[in-house]
């Protein structure tokens, strides 16, 4: 076997639930996954994920040599992490996250909180706050939403300041890019799903990040295991041409705009939050590209780069276990980037 290239993904061992599941699938690359896409329950906002819709994502072991891990990147825009963070340090986040959720009755009365187990309530009323919130019609008020006020101040909360200081993490970023320092931008997007709620829109990143060259790199870190069914993060299969070509297409279209508004994602040229869809179906089909999805397990992270098209499907999480994970971009602070987001996030704050 070829150092780092894994010929079969681990078995999914959620150390809160003890599921294990065995493998049928295959993908292009020779790695086995538990099931065959059609035979999951995957939900967009408009309905089931049509057969022959979904492929799986490429696994790579953290141990894989960097050249090959540059040469994955660059073919695929992605590069998903096995076993990069301690499973310890994550876990304690998660456990520590839901014990500061507690208070809202997100959770299942009696459950360990680091299990994150959904009560069951009616998923608009656990909703993130910000865009999705404001399209439902739903109110962000951190005076009277106990859930919104906490979700916001978890974002400056000691355990997840901690947690985005982890070493591993840092250390990966540098060694991956060449940089000589990291800067992670401050506005930071810690996200919560609970099972049947409004799932991730189609978007790329760039859009929001105008104010600066496409330089940055995202890491997206589940907090826990997320199942296959768990609603964790997608990508549209070698879709970083469709982000430059939309890019360099707003630009073209941008005449019109002030600079404020040419940097904005949610001007007049954009749809209304600034993603491309809320249908990930109809937008894969379209474009004729399989949504490529994985189960994550705890202490996984995933990169991408600012052009790459992604979303997600709804949480259908067989045991009712709440999505939880993080957006990270890092930058080189030797070069220009978007200083707009070098400030901790609030929801609707024009980013």
């Amino acid at each position: 076997m070829a150092p780092g290239v894994l010929t079969e993904t681990p078995p999914t061992n959620l150390e809160h639930s003890g599921t294990k599941k065995s493998h049928t699938a295959q993908d292009n690359y020779g790695n086995y996954f538990p099931v065959e896409p059609e035979k999951l329950s995957l939900e967009s906002n408009y309905g089931p994920m049509k057969p022959g819709t979904v492929g799986y994502l490429q696994p790579t072991s953290a141990d894989t040599p960097i050249d090959v891990m540059h040469e994955r990147f660059k073919r695929d825009g992605y590069l998903h992490i096995k076993d990069l963070l301690p499973k310890d340090k994550v876990l304690q986040c998660r456990r520590a996250y839901f014990e500061h959720m507690s208070p809202s009755g997100l959770l299942k009365p009696g459950s360990d909180p680091v299990t994150g187990t959904y009560c069951g309530a009616d998923s608009r009323k656990y909703m993130p706050p910000g865009n999705l919130r404001r399209l439902f019609g739903l109110k962000d008020d951190p005076e009277s939403d106990k859930y919104v006020e906490l979700m916001i101040s978890a974002h400056e909360a000691e355990f997840y300041t901690n947690f985005c200081e982890i070493s591993e993490l840092r250390d990966f970023v540098r060694k991956f890019t060449g940089w000589e320092k990291e800067i992670m931008l401050q506005r930071t997007m810690l996200r919560a799903f609970v099972p049947n709620s409004e799932l991730t829109p189609v978007h790329y990143d760039q859009m929001y990040l105008r104010g600066g060259p496409p330089t940055s790199l995202t890491a997206w870190v589940p907090i826990g295991d997320v199942s296959l069914e768990g609603g964790g993060l997608m990508y549209l299969q070698n879709s970083d041409d469709i982000g430059r070509a939309t890019e360099e297409e707003f630009a073209r279209n941008a005449g019109n705009l002030t600079e404020e508004e040419r940097v904005s994602a949610f001007n007049k040229n954009m749809n209304d939050g600034g993603f491309l869809s809320r249908d990930t179906v109809e937008f894969g089909q379209k474009v004729q590209r399989k949504w490529l999805i994985t189960e994550y397990e705890t202490g996984d992270v995933i990169f991408h780069n600012p052009f790459m098209v992604h979303a997600s499907c709804k949480n259908k999480d067989p045991n009712s276990y709440i999505r939880l994970a993080t957006d990270l971009r890092f930058v080189n602070p030797e070069q220009p980037y978007d200083t707009r987001w070098m400030k901790v996030y609030r929801p609707l704050d024009g980013l």
